[in-house]
């Protein structure tokens, strides 16, 4: 479905060669030696677009980051999902995250349909070797893995940060789950070595040169430094007697939020983590030009959304949830390959759904048009002959829950924003509209003045809303495969788990996991609570219309276990809870399923 061309002489075309030797800049020589271009795409968890020295935060050491976006194509309007999962289902995919069944970060809102085509396996059938290093966020069972959607090597924690209540094996070590963490290699639980940004930039670094012979691309996925802000004690200190003051930045016309001691004391740690991850890409930067492949390594630079706590954001109000420019205007780099001709900077406001086209057109990769992107190729526009890409309507929405109409949503067209935190019945003048090119910051509401442009956007809404919950994965939500070959045992977890929409580690909200069991036959079932059981009573395990019940007796343990129960094949819901005689239930911290005799 997915092909590498062959034709080496429309690769260097599209990626806009100047040539030596007098050759005309419409051909190119082509050498037998020339490879692919290799990928590194680079993207870490909840940096805002103000943490970076490159854009005017004098507070913050980011020196290699900074000389990686002086020698890249510097996206200036370039936007994400206010959220992380949202974010990575789109940049894997090119498509709207509610189309790929990804609605939210946690309560079951994270699962990727599996029948999702990624960037990753555009690449593996193009004849790439691929690997993820990090994060993935977008469901931590079969068949919704990264080792399930196109990565050939994985090194990665579960749920949407090491140590949140998805992630079990990091859980207990709370302060301390950023060093040493429990990882999944290849499909095995692995104990790694070290402060976590670190590990994944070490297992980055031994991917590249086991495949520098062959092209490979690298999704390098950091989770600093999203909460909780765990640092190395050296970085901490870099920045431990800072003062963090944001009338710095107001001086010169940024607007800035007011920052409360907890906000500067979050902040000194934030810069601390991105200091590390600094360093970590100097290193693999380094590894690159020692092996010889810093020339034709195609590096992507990037963020999720935007901060999570007030700090400096470039001005943008809103953090991380929002869809004012904060939340969701983020850095974008792209370093090309040496033979590129390109631009400094595209202007034109552009979105993580374009990466997937963009770099499979790069690496001269043709997709199949059954694809359907919601994104676009802007592969043709980054040369220094090339005229302005083309702009179209970008939308955003984040809610815990599903997605309802007019509720943290907005749009951008033709250099106007709508602005919509209201309900689905609200008149137009409580929207909001910005001119962006002439009101990045969002100071000037419009909507009184220009009633015809919120209207014409609010339609855009209308049109888009309805068309993307028409979708099949939001309708019909991705299921956990239990009793594959693939995984056994099969953990659920509280990230995956659906019910409520605020489903953490409460020991007594109900939950349910949505499951397809591949092969009926007998199980044995361990339910793991986050409190000891302290007084007698009964496990209740229910799968569809069936209804499991074991009488304990015991006292101080965490774990309650069906040795053997008979599931049969076929779609059910999955719940269970734990009764104390005359008292309030609990419910199973996480469940694990074993299909037994395999």
């Amino acid at each position: 479905m997915i092909l590498l061309s062959l034709n080496l002489i429309l690769s260097f075309l599209l990626m806009g060669t100047d040539l030596p030797d007098g050759e005309s800049s419409g051909m190119a020589r082509v050498t037998k030696d020339r490879q692919p271009p290799n990928v590194i795409l680079i993207i870490t968890d909840d940096q805002g677009y103000g943490d970076l020295g490159f854009h005017q935060n004098p507070f913050i050491k980011t020196p290699v980051i900074d000389q990686l976006a002086s020698e890249s194509i510097n996206f200036r309007n370039f936007y994400v999902s206010p959220v992380c999962a949202p974010t990575r289902a789109s940049l894997m995919t090119g498509r709207y995250s509610i189309r790929t069944g990804v609605f939210d970060t946690y309560s079951g809102g994270a699962i990727m349909a599996s029948e999702e085509t990624t960037i990753a396996e555009v690449f593996r059938d193009a004849g790439y070797t691929t690997g993820l290093f990090g994060k993935w966020h977008l469901g931590d069972n079969y068949p919704s893995r990264p080792q399930d959607q196109g990565f050939t090597t994985t090194v990665w924690h579960q749920a949407g940060g090491i140590g949140q209540v998805g992630d079990i094996f990091n859980y207990y070590k709370k302060d301390s789950s950023y060093f040493d963490p429990v990882l999944w290699k290849n499909g095995k639980k692995y104990q790694s070595k070290g402060y976590c940004s670190d590990v994944f930039t070490d297992e980055t670094i031994q991917f590249i040169q086991e495949n520098r012979e062959k092209p490979f691309f690298a999704y390098l996925s950091f989770n600093a430094p999203h909460t909780p802000l765990q640092l190395p004690q050296s970085y901490y200190d870099m920045y431990r007697q800072e003062e963090i003051n944001p009338d710095y930045f107001r001086e010169r016309d940024q607007y800035t939020h007011d920052m409360l001691d907890r906000d500067v004391e979050a902040a000194r740690k934030v810069y601390g983590m991105v200091t590390n991850i600094d360093d970590n890409l100097g290193r693999l930067i380094a590894v690159l030009k020692k092996e010889k492949l810093y020339k034709n390594t195609i590096i992507v630079f990037m963020t999720d959304n935007g901060p999570q706590q007030h700090r400096y954001t470039g001005g943008f109000r809103g953090r991380k949830s929002s869809v004012r420019e904060g939340g969701i205007h983020a850095p974008f780099y792209i370093k090309p390959v040496a033979s590129m001709s390109a631009k400094k900077e595209i202007k034109t406001a552009a979105a993580h759904l374009d990466v997937l086209p963009t770099l499979a057109s790069l690496c001269s990769i043709k997709l199949d048009n059954s694809l359907k992107l919601d994104g676009k190729n802007l592969a043709p526009y980054l040369t220094k002959k090339s005229g302005d890409a083309p702009s179209s309507p970008l939308f955003f929405e984040w809610q815990r829950s599903y997605p309802e109409k007019y509720r943290n949503m907005a749009v951008i067209k033709n250099g106007y924003k709508l602005v919509a935190n209201t309900g689905m019945d609200s008149p137009l003048d409580q929207f909001e509209l910005y001119h962006l090119a002439e009101d990045p910051y969002e100071a000037n509401n419009l909507a009184g003045q220009h009633p015809e442009i919120a209207t014409d956007l609010r339609k855009e809404i209308d049109g888009w809303y309805e068309d993307i919950m028409k979708s099949p994965h939001i309708n019909r939500l991705p299921r956990i495969i239990i009793g594959s070959a693939h995984e056994n045992p099969v953990l659920l977890n509280r990230n995956d788990a659906r019910g409520m929409q605020l489903i953490w580690n409460q020991p007594d909200i109900h939950v349910s996991w949505d499951v397809s069991v591949a092969s009926a036959g007998h199980y044995k079932v361990s339910c793991f609570f986050t409190e000891e059981i302290d007084k007698s009573g009964d496990l209740i395990f229910r799968i569809g219309n069936k209804n499991f019940t074991l009488e304990n007796k015991k006292k101080g343990t965490r774990k309650l276990v069906f040795d053997s129960i008979y599931l049969d094949e076929g779609d059910f819901t999955i719940d269970g809870w734990y009764l104390y005689h005359q008292r309030p239930f609990i419910t199973p911290f996480y469940i694990e399923l074993e299909k037994l005799g395999t």
